[in-house]
């Protein structure tokens, strides 16, 4: 073997059956080459460009943007900055700002699961007769005091979040302030295999950084543009995949290329959190959650908010006259669809309850309503063996 200290980093592209670079290639052939560039692409292309350019650069800028900010902003008790903290350089008419500050990651699945086993215990107990703090039992169902309900929610939540110092890396054009464009005809670019050369922040490693970003979203152009291709040649549905597949093949060296489509579920807890609480709007729209929707109008007058042609209605039951009603919450799209749900809600002395087992529905649906499964597609290329292992 012989040791290099650079790659040059070419830019893949699809090869079709009949074009320049297929001359003398067999169909298998031109599926081979492309199975080539994609594995190329992704398993040296980009990571050198990561490694040895775009990561230690990025990470120079973020530690000394970072350093600034313990200067200027302090940290507290628990090392987390106090406030935010941005700055920024040019560098040959590119303006790289960076911004360090304290945030806070929650994990809202542990959370919407803990809620649920909360809610189904509520239920539990009602029917075996135990009184729980903020719920009552009216007409044979379990009923929740929504205040109660959204501040057990809200310690789910506290309980389950970190909290971090993150920096973020923008390259903007001085004259607007917008993200400045990546270079779309950027082609090939030499890497050394120096893991500090672009650990310093000047003119010289800013143009390089730039010149890897693009590469390299060029490539990630590639890539997705590969998997799509081979997803579709193999007829296999790109959302609802109900069991893997898998096809593998020799390639004319002895090595070996497998194609294995796999059904991957991806549920957006945030979205599904954010349905039922946690939006906080100066007037109620669509976008606030159920149970804040509930807390501030249920009892009350019929409510209206529209713009746009979308928008909410929520109104109460006003023909029972007992404290036990229902509160019809609809949200109208603009295409004229609208969403319609309905809570019976009790009032008790003031204190709005509502029937737990809805809540459960509504929890339910919105998870149906934003989990999908898409099919995702792992590509392995195994390099020919040994001779002595053949």
């Amino acid at each position: 073997m012989k040791r290099t200290n650079s790659r040059i980093i070419k830019l893949p592209s699809i090869v079709e059956a009949g074009g320049e670079l297929a001359t003398g290639l067999s169909l298998e052939g031109v599926e081979e080459l492309n199975a080539r560039s994609y594995d190329y692409g992704r398993r040296t292309a980009n990571p050198t460009l990561d490694d040895y350019v775009i990561e230690p650069f990025n990470t120079a800028f973020k530690k000394r943007a970072f350093a600034e900010a313990v200067r200027e902003v302090g940290l507290d008790s628990e090392g987390i900055l106090n406030g935010r903290y941005s700055t920024d350089q040019l560098l040959n008419g590119r303006k790289f700002v960076v911004s360090a500050y304290p945030t806070t990651r929650t994990s809202y699945e542990t959370v919407l699961s803990l809620t649920k086993s909360f809610l189904d215990t509520v239920i539990a107990d009602s029917r075996v007769g135990v009184t729980r703090e903020g719920s009552r039992k009216v007409d044979a169902d379990a009923y929740i005091f929504i205040e109660y309900l959204i501040d057990e929610m809200d310690r789910f939540g506290s309980e389950n979040s970190t909290r971090f110092n993150k920096q973020d890396l923008a390259v903007k054009d001085p004259k607007t302030d917008e993200k400045l464009p990546l270079d779309e005809e950027i082609e090939e670019m030499r890497v050394y295999l120096e893991l500090e050369r672009f650990a310093n922040v000047n003119v010289k490693n800013s143009d390089g950084f730039h010149d890897a970003l693009s590469l390299k979203s060029r490539i990630e152009s590639f890539l997705g543009i590969f998997e799509q291709g081979i997803i579709s040649r193999y007829g296999v549905s790109p959302t609802g995949l109900e069991e893997s597949q898998a096809f593998d093949y020799e390639l004319s060296d002895g090595s070996a290329v497998r194609y294995l489509f796999f059904p991957r579920p991806s549920t957006e807890h945030g979205k599904i959190y954010s349905g039922l609480v946690g939006r906080k709007t100066k007037n109620i729209a669509a976008s606030n959650g159920d149970l804040d929707i509930l807390k501030e109008l249920a009892f009350e007058d019929p409510y209206e908010y529209m713009g746009g042609g979308a928008g909410i209605r929520v109104s109460t039951q006003t023909t029972d006259k007992s404290a036990k009603r229902e509160t019809k919450i609809v949200r109208l799209s603009k295409d004229g669809t609208q969403e319609e749900r309905v809570y019976p809600v009790f009032d008790n002395e003031g204190k709005v309850y509502v029937r737990v087992g809805n809540v459960l529905d509504t929890l339910g649906m919105l998870t149906q309503q934003h989990t999908s499964t898409p099919t995702q597609l792992k590509i392995d290329l195994f390099a020919a063996l040994p001779i002595y292992l053949r």
